[in-house]
């Protein structure tokens, strides 16, 4: 783990973590499906990546949290005291910029818990970035929405049923100041 630009944590993705979150992932399939899955480039265990280096750095900050990993679709990933955390990953071919946005489906906005936090994984050199975190009150006050139809940019049109939310990633709490919030 190590601190780089704009106070982001990054992890280099081991094959060992790769295996478990691909563990993780098999059993979550047993139990529901992806909402879209686009065989050429999908990463399915992505998100359980973001889970397991999650855990580690609230481990390594000597935090004490739950994760939850049973029927984990529609709940949250994490627990801190009684703040409910949703982690959201994504990857990327190109390094990360403040400029980029941190997205949620239409049905995340609607689940039950109080915090998102972001990463993305840049999969040339497979390293995670906890990018940051903000309440979902927050998130959902200053995101877009984008609704069927409608271009995020030259090369994404929202299909129906696939609605988002984007917020630029410089309006995150970097993840420092984000657990500072959560431990006041």
């Amino acid at each position: 783990m190590t601190i780089v630009e704009h106070g982001w944590i990054s992890f280099h993705v081991t094959p060992q973590v790769e295996a478990q979150a691909k563990v993780i992932r098999a059993e979550r399939d047993k139990q529901y499906a992806n909402i879209y899955q686009e065989n050429s480039s999908d990463m399915r265990w992505l998100g359980e990546i973001g889970e397991i280096l999650f855990d580690e750095w609230l481990t390594l900050c000597n935090i004490r949290h739950t994760w939850i990993q049973e029927s984990a679709a529609g709940k949250p990933d994490f627990l801190i005291d009684n703040t409910s955390i949703d982690v959201k990953s994504v990857k990327r071919q190109v390094p990360m910029r403040l400029q980029y946005e941190a997205q949620i489906t239409k049905r995340h906005a609607s689940e039950k818990v109080d915090q998102f936090f972001f990463a993305t994984y840049i999969q040339p050199t497979r390293k995670l970035l906890l990018l940051g975190g903000i309440s979902k009150l927050d998130y959902l006050s200053k995101a877009k929405y984008y609704g069927p139809g409608e271009w995020v940019h030259p090369k994404y049109q929202i299909r129906p049923g696939h609605e988002i939310y984007n917020l630029q990633v410089s309006q995150l709490l970097s993840p420092d100041a984000w657990l500072k919030q959560m431990l006041q």
